[in-house]
């Protein structure tokens, strides 16, 4: 114990951060592979090749699966006097099949003339290597056949391709920095790809109250940087913040590591501009913090990934830049330990405390073997869990103390078994390199399945424990994440991917969650991954509102098909 308590009072000041450290680990992750699949390189059960729909006499044919997962296509006619190609995609388990929808035209080259003219030759892209990079995510586990890949810059060139597109019925994906980790950013099949990072202008910035207004292309790592010069500090920040843009984080209403201190997008995002399907620009970009005239439309959007509309330009509040950071590294023996040291933390640290983050002993021997830079804070034992604390104030000497003793007495009461507070930045950089890193670091182990998830905090790790029994030896079972807001992160790791140890994750891991009145998408968004599971945490009429109101604002289904909404509801509504 004295050891532990010593540690943390002498501020240890070994410099643990690797001069090399890219704190954006997404930028370097930009190696896209041709020959990837959809299906994680899994061979499934071919179907039958003719499968004839009841009552009809449309003919539906579908080639042997494997041949279409190699080719990244399949096609198949239908006769209602002219025809049409249909494609299909699999996801997750063989049995989960996704059919193009015919209704949506193709490309042909009098659209392509179209674009151009509206956009110009260059912001016109049908070059394949750019056009891989696109249709992939940066998982490398969705990939789409798009052909074109249209570049606005402009809300009037948003509004003249959408409005073209839905009077051709041609299908569109919004895109922004393709960080997300549902498919919700990629083409399914073949819809054109809009994206929108070359919005990138900071329009406005207000010094007195903090608000910015600034076009959706905005890279996330530049906000924060121009708000930093300002004296303020964006309520957002991801590991993926050198690539993301404020549009895709405001669309998927992105959660981060400062919710716990500043709240969700929904409190943040004073005020958005948004285009339709049809063109029409919803002009709601208001900068007051109170405003209760009508109905706060803006919301619709903030989560809805790009399915009712292509969010263009943003209001958002900033806070005021606090001098005094602090970061603590340390160990706890289980994970009731974790949850009564969050119960400690809001109490004794209260105002201060902008950041909890929690990480088991897998993940972190996961870090420490696959992520660059990274060093055990804490040598040379090995603990169960691990615990980042991070409080933002205006008193440094004030700050660092009621730190210190609440550190303290969480170690002479067995919370806290080692520990150790970051002395300078660059220390403090490399406490957060670890947690930022695991992502990466779990890629880098082998096939991943991910799974944000958002349970109450005192079940959180029983599903961890419980997905541990369930799969042996067969796979290894991590979780981490942000324990202030009830997030997981369940990783499950093996050499290959497999449908056999899918079968045994998927659906208990939803059940589980909906079992004890959790979130199956905690701040990743739904996107494809999970379009028809929305059910475990939506009621059906839930759900079946969210159709009528996508009916209603984009009645062609263009924007973002397959995405958000089960297959049926999408298709009907």
């Amino acid at each position: 114990m004295w050891r532990a308590a010593h540690r943390l009072i002498s501020h240890r000041s070994k410099n643990l951060c690797d001069p090399r450290w890219n704190p954006n680990f997404h930028n370097s992750i930009q190696s896209y592979s041709s020959g990837f699949t959809y299906n994680f390189g899994r061979t499934c059960k071919p179907f039958n090749p003719y499968l004839r729909r009841q009552g009809s006499d449309v003919q539906i044919c579908i080639y042997p699966t494997r041949d279409y997962i190699e080719n990244l296509h399949g096609s198949t006619e239908l006769c209602y006097g002219k025809s049409f190609r249909i494609q299909n995609r699999f996801y997750g388990s063989a049995t989960t099949k996704i059919q193009r929808n015919p209704i949506f035209s193709t490309i042909n080259s009098d659209d392509i003339n179209h674009f151009r003219e509206i956009l110009g030759e260059k912001n016109v892209i049908q070059d394949e290597d750019r056009l891989s990079a696109a249709n992939m995510d940066w998982m490398r586990k969705y990939k789409g056949s798009s052909k074109l890949l249209l570049q606005p810059r402009s809300t009037e060139e948003v509004s003249q391709i959408l409005k073209y597109c839905n009077s051709r019925c041609l299908a569109v994906v919004p895109q922004g920095g393709n960080t997300g980790l549902v498919g919700g950013s990629v083409p399914v099949f073949d819809e054109v790809i809009i994206n929108i990072g070359s919005m990138n202008n900071i329009i406005s910035f207000d010094k007195v109250s903090g608000i910015l207004v600034c076009e959706a292309g905005c890279i996330l790592e530049n906000l924060i940087s121009f708000v930093d010069n300002q004296g303020f500090i964006m309520p957002l920040d991801l590991g993926a913040k050198g690539s993301c843009q404020i549009g895709g984080n405001i669309s998927t209403n992105a959660g981060g590591l400062r919710l716990v201190r500043y709240g969700s997008l929904h409190g943040n995002v004073l005020g958005l501009e948004a285009v339709l399907a049809n063109g029409t620009v919803l002009d709601m970009l208001g900068t007051l913090r109170k405003d209760n005239t009508g109905y706060d439309l803006k919301h619709l959007f903030i989560g809805s990934e790009g399915s009712l509309g292509v969010v263009t330009k943003v209001s958002i509040l900033t806070p005021p830049k606090l001098s005094s950071v602090n970061v603590a590294f340390l160990a706890c023996k289980d994970y009731l330990s974790c949850q009564k040291l969050l119960l400690e933390a809001k109490r004794k640290l209260g105002e201060i405390l902008s950041a909890f983050e929690f990480i088991d002993n897998q993940s972190f021997n996961v870090v420490l073997n696959h992520l660059e830079g990274a060093r055990n804070p804490l040598p040379p034992s090995m603990h169960n869990f691990y615990v980042l604390i991070e409080t933002t104030g205006s008193d440094e000497s004030y700050d660092k103390e009621k730190l210190e003793a609440f550190l303290l007495h969480s170690m002479e009461g067995g919370l806290v078994s080692d520990g150790v507070l970051a002395q300078d930045i660059n220390q403090a950089s490399s406490f957060w390199h670890i947690r930022e890193g695991i992502p990466e670091s779990i890629m880098k182990a082998g096939a991943v399945y991910k799974y944000d998830l958002s349970i109450p905090v005192e079940k959180m790790y029983d599903l961890v424990e419980e997905m541990r029994v369930r799969l042996g030896h067969s796979a290894k079972v991590m979780g981490y994440g942000h324990l202030g807001d009830s997030n997981l992160h369940l990783n499950i790791s093996t050499p290959q991917y497999d449908d056999a140890i899918l079968a045994q994750i998927e659906p208990f891991v939803y059940e589980w969650t909906s079992k004890h009145r959790g979130s199956i998408s905690a701040e990743h968004g739904v996107g494809l991954m999970k379009a028809n599971k929305i059910h475990y945490s939506k009621s059906a009429e839930t759900v079946q509102l969210m159709a009528s109101i996508k009916k209603l604002l984009d009645p062609n289904g263009i924007l973002n098909p397959y995405k958000v909404l089960p297959g049926s509801l999408a298709s009907s509504s």
